[in-house]
């Protein structure tokens, strides 16, 4: 483990962008949740209701449907999602919380 003086954890906490952490953020929402739609419909050809898809997220996470579409919208200027629901994600799309905030 590699320890860093104050300076030098100063100067990289200095460069955590706000919002390009939640650009990642909302295009990773969107590519698990379509990865996660994709592998549902290959699976399970008979049943009509996907849990993956947009509307059922946005329930699942007790949004209406369009304030969730914002989140996966790397454009929209409230795509600003709470931590809970993001850890309501990671555990509906079987990702980490780390998986989320990678490039």
């Amino acid at each position: 483990m590699v320890t860093y003086n104050f300076t030098k954890l100063k100067d990289m906490v200095s460069r955590v962008d706000k919002e390009e952490l939640y650009i990642i953020i909302c295009k990773n929402i969107k590519k698990f949740r379509v990865q996660r739609y994709n592998e549902f419909k290959a699976q399970n050809l008979q049943n009509t209701i996907n849990p993956f898809s947009s509307e059922n997220i946005a329930e699942l996470l007790d949004y209406n449907h369009n304030h969730y579409k914002r989140f996966e919208s790397e454009n929209d200027s409230t795509r600003i999602i709470p931590l809970e629901k993001i850890v309501k994600l990671s555990i509906i799309l079987d990702k980490s919380i780390d998986d989320f905030i990678r490039k």
